[in-house]
């Protein structure tokens, strides 16, 4: 197996001999895998014969392939036969066979079933790349991470590869700090000035390079990364998050709030999870996040960990600020826990309780650039103590992403109602959950929540029966945990750490994503718009891989890559020469030349087209 492994990454940076056996893509018809219409034979630009590509069989050709792609059915790779992705998405069962995979440029791969590793290689050649698995969990990932390759070298863990949530599955993707996601523009419509902004990393006013700072009107965000913008150095002021969760962002005109008016940015890696997760470190409910009333959590492997300032000690300080932007998956910061209450909890410590003062420090939270969560009050004072605190937070423009609620139906009187009608407390639940989305309009998350320590486990067992497919199905809530009582009636294990009723419902229901949007550009407290993401993806199969054409024969120009000049390698007068961007784009036109200036492109991937024929190269 290790001998197959070695040989099939070797001969994905072997220049191969072209044949009549190599296949590129088309995408004549439709985008179905299996139709050899969509493909055409590189030796004579002729689609090949039926049945030459069939679901569940093996595969003997070199495949080139690029825009976005289904295949239903596995995609078996005969031995050294390799699928070369570029400028695309593929959507595929499964992949299997002892052959090669090769994600280049722009290039993505969605998995609908288990991958079993089992010979296939998977060679990551750009950073702006992933591997989606649906069905492997992160830890099976990491188990096999001896399938996956970085530029043609093995990949180590948290060295040259990442492994994300991709919900209850896992995302690959290279770990290349020097990889730019976000592209900032000086003038709308991505046009004047630019700059390219790198991950993790906090720009903030004049370290905001090439003097962009107060000089951003437009920009792009790579899918797969989260950016924060906002108006004061500090992170505060008007202020915006964009996720880019499945598709790029492109946004050619931001609001007037924020023109010419950005001091802050800061962009980092994106995270899928599902709306499931435990309030506290428990690892066997089949959930992807958790939070455990502390900031000295850490993620693992199968979890993200979203850090709580418990209370002030966790936000007075920058070392505080430094403890949340250093958590590895972590996208979201929770804000104080119970701070309405002056008797327990945090708002019994250093005047907490006195909203002004929860303020001065909750501000504070702006400066790590993550998605902000509010103050988790108890059940009635979401009504009064946080709409006073959000009111202040609106006159300072200080943004709140998302409201975090606990909830225990104390209004009915739990402890003369043991016995409870379940249906009863599910409706005083949703009626709740409503009316303070009512009042903010903003994404809510659950983080305690049971139907009260004083009802007994048949309650709380048919409550959660309503509740949790009524969450999911509930659009405005991105997350919940449940709580299991401190008064053991409806905990998760009991005493012999086997799962209870409530146990076994809770880790066997199958949570869904907690934001399924492609992208994700909603308003917060602070601001009522909701942008429109204005990218479209653009595919020209004509533009991709051709320059694998000239693999082996005189190439037409040279050298590739190249840093300043462009030649032409023939004897032939060329009447007109184009240059285009990677989406085939026009950028400038040639008449007559054979030297052609490139030293004004930024570093990327381009195509010279030569009196119609196109051929890709580099610029370093």
């Amino acid at each position: 197996m290790k001998k197959k492994i070695c040989l099939s990454i070797v001969l994905l940076f072997i220049s191969f001999n072209l044949t009549g056996q190599d296949l590129k893509w088309t995408g004549f018809e439709n985008n179905d895998f299996f139709n050899e219409n969509n493909w055409q034979k590189l030796s004579n630009g002729l689609p090949p014969q039926a049945n030459t590509l069939n679901p569940d069989e093996e595969i003997t050709h070199n495949l080139y392939l690029t825009c976005n792609t289904i295949a239903q059915g596995t995609i078996i790779l005969a031995d050294e036969k390799h699928l070369f992705l570029e400028n695309g998405e593929l959507k595929v069962n499964k992949i299997s066979g002892f052959g090669g995979v090769s994600l280049n440029e722009n290039a993505h791969i969605i998995f609908e079933e288990s991958l079993e590793f089992n010979g296939t290689t998977f060679n990551f050649n750009s950073s702006n790349s992933s591997l989606a698995l649906k069905n492997n969990t992160p830890m099976n990932s990491y188990e096999n991470i001896e399938y996956f390759y970085v530029g043609g070298n093995p990949s180590f863990f948290n060295d040259n590869i990442k492994i994300d949530n991709y919900y209850i599955g896992a995302l690959i993707r290279p770990l290349d700090l020097s990889f730019a996601p976000m592209k900032l523009f000086s003038e709308e419509n991505l046009a004047g000035n630019s700059i390219n902004i790198g991950q993790y990393e906090i720009f903030s006013g004049e370290n905001i390079p090439e003097n962009f700072n107060n000089s951003i009107n437009s920009f792009t965000l790579e899918r797969g990364y989260m950016a924060t913008l906002a108006t004061n150095e500090n992170g505060t002021g008007k202020s915006k998050v964009f996720i880019a969760s499945q598709t790029k962002i492109l946004i050619n005109e931001l609001p007037s709030y924020l023109k010419n008016n950005i001091s802050f940015v800061r962009v980092i890696p994106w995270n899928w999870v599902n709306k499931k997760g435990t309030a506290g470190d428990i690892t066997y409910m089949n959930n992807d996040w958790f939070y455990r009333w502390s900031n000295n959590g850490e993620s693992d492997l199968n979890r993200e960990y979203v850090p709580m300032v418990w209370g002030k000690g966790a936000a007075d300080e920058q070392v505080d600020i430094d403890i949340l932007t250093s958590k590895l998956k972590s996208t979201h910061v929770l804000a104080f826990n119970e701070p309405d209450n002056c008797n327990d909890q945090s708002g019994q410590y250093g005047n907490m309780c006195v909203v002004d003062t929860a303020f001065t420090y909750y501000k504070n939270l702006a400066k790590t650039g993550m998605r902000l969560v509010s103050p988790a009050c108890r059940q009635d004072q979401v009504f009064t103590w946080l709409n006073q605190f959000n009111q202040i937070a609106q006159q300072d423009d200080v943004r709140i992403d998302v409201i975090a609620v606990h909830w225990y139906d104390w209004n009915s009187n739990p402890q003369q109602n043991p016995n409870a009608n379940p249906q009863d407390v599910f409706y005083r639940f949703t009626n709740y959950l409503q009316s303070v989305y009512d009042l903010y309009g903003l994404p809510i998350w659950i983080t305690e929540f049971n139907a009260n320590r004083y009802r007994n486990e048949w309650v709380h067992r048919q409550f959660l029966e309503l509740a949790l497919p009524y969450l999911e199905n509930l659009d405005y809530v991105e997350r919940y945990s449940f709580f299991p009582p401190v008064t053991d009636v409806a905990d998760f294990f009991d005493e012999n750490n086997n799962l209870t009723w409530i146990g076994e419902l809770y880790h066997n229901f199958q949570s869904s994503p907690s934001l399924p949007n492609e992208s994700y550009l909603m308003k917060n407290n602070i601001s009522e718009i909701e942008l429109e993401n204005n990218y479209e993806y653009n595919c020209y199969p004509e533009l991709s891989f051709l320059s694998v054409e000239n693999i082996n024969n005189n190439r037409l120009i040279y050298p590739n890559p190249s840093e300043n000049h462009i030649y032409i390698n023939s004897d032939k007068i060329y009447s007109k020469t184009v240059l285009l961007d990677s989406n085939g784009r026009k950028i400038k036109s040639f008449s007559e030349s054979k030297k052609i200036d490139i030293s004004f492109l930024e570093n990327g991937t381009y195509f010279l087209n030569v009196d119609g024929t196109s051929i890709k190269f580099i610029k370093k």
